[in-house]
């Protein structure tokens, strides 16, 4: 009598199939185009947004003829320096050589989506978090220099949270979007 227990895990119906290589390399330079766009378009937005916020530190800075003028100045500078911060984190983690040669093609990607995704759900600690104490400063001069119309400061400082929990739910979105995609992969 033959024990078929022995052999049963082989006469199992394969259900999955392996992805293609060139598969994998589509969705691999994708993900890459993506980022480099997405990376690029920072620089330039942040580049430009922080030239025109030292120009504004500078230009306060030299008027400055109260607390108020001073505390304005330093959330200019503040912002920038922020700006800046933004900008170095992404490129340290884009250009970051994390490669396992011996990981499969798919293993690589996944890893590649695995950082992405969790870049994105962190970005209001290090893209959002750098630039708050900026804003902050700036509308408490503004209100500290205004304390009768604090009205710009009330508006400026709601609409500016408001844009900022935007970005969050947004990249909180496109990491649910990529979640997805690494879900895709794993069937």
């Amino acid at each position: 009598m033959t024990d078929r227990s022995q052999h049963s895990w082989m006469e199992q119906p394969v259900t999955t199939s392996a992805i293609e290589l060139d598969r994998i390399k589509a969705l691999h330079a994708t993900l890459s185009r993506t980022t480099t766009r997405r990376n690029t378009l920072e620089y330039i937005a942040g580049g430009m947004a922080a030239a025109f916020l030292l120009v504004m530190s500078v230009v306060t800075f030299l008027a400055a003829r109260t607390a108020a003028d001073w505390t304005m100045a330093a959330g200019f500078a503040t912002l920038t320096l922020g700006l800046v911060a933004v900008g170095l984190n992404i490129f340290r983690k884009s250009t970051r050589a994390d490669a396992d040669l011996a990981a499969s093609g798919i293993d690589h990607l996944q890893r590649r989506l695995l950082g992405e995704r969790d870049l994105l759900r962190s970005a209001w600690l290090w893209y959002l978090g750098p630039m708050v104490p900026g804003f902050v400063l700036i509308y408490l001069g503004s209100w500290a220099a205004h304390p009768d119309r604090p009205i710009f400061a009330l508006v400026g400082g709601a609409s500016t949270f408001a844009f900022l929990v935007f970005v969050v739910i947004l990249n909180r979105r496109a990491a649910r979007r990529i979640d997805t995609e690494i879900r895709a992969l794993q069937q």
